[in-house]
């Protein structure tokens, strides 16, 4: 996938979203009963992150911040791959944590990119809202799992 306007990179955070859940999934059965609660609970918002992201309406008039996407992707270009969760480390929690803070706070930072190169408060004030979505759905994420893991 090539990312060079708002609207493609609008597409890209919503299979970010779609590749997350199904990484997730992907090494669920791997997992002890515990990890799999965890990886199910994180498979299903990321999911709902990816519904979210598809309801909210399509950024349109935001033709000025194509070329700070395309450069943004340009200088950043394993954002384009999507990573898996490694397989050939032991998958506990900490683990699990670790990659989706890290997988999330790309995500973040191109919006945060983004919101600063706004140049019209209605431009600024959409990405506000899509960077606000994605740092409170780590937020609960990693809020749900710390609660999980003092269960166990």
């Amino acid at each position: 996938m090539q990312v060079k306007t708002i609207q493609q990179v609008y597409d890209w955070t919503v299979l970010f979203h779609t590749q997350m859940a199904a990484n997730f999934h992907s090494v669920k059965d791997l997992l002890d009963e515990h990890n799999q609660m965890l990886v199910d609970y994180y498979l299903q918002y990321e999911k709902k992150l990816a519904e979210d992201l598809v309801g909210f309406k399509a950024i349109t008039e935001i033709n000025t911040l194509d070329t700070y996407c395309y450069e943004y992707f340009a200088e950043n270009p394993e954002l384009i791959t999507f990573n898996d969760i490694s397989t050939d480390q032991q998958i506990d929690e900490k683990a699990i944590q670790v990659y989706l803070t890290t997988q999330h706070q790309k995500v973040i930072d191109l919006y945060e990119y983004l919101v600063s190169r706004a140049d019209t408060e209605q431009s600024k004030e959409k990405l506000e809202r899509l960077l606000e979505l994605e740092h409170q759905g780590l937020k609960q994420m990693m809020q749900s799992s710390n609660r999980h893991m003092g269960i166990y």
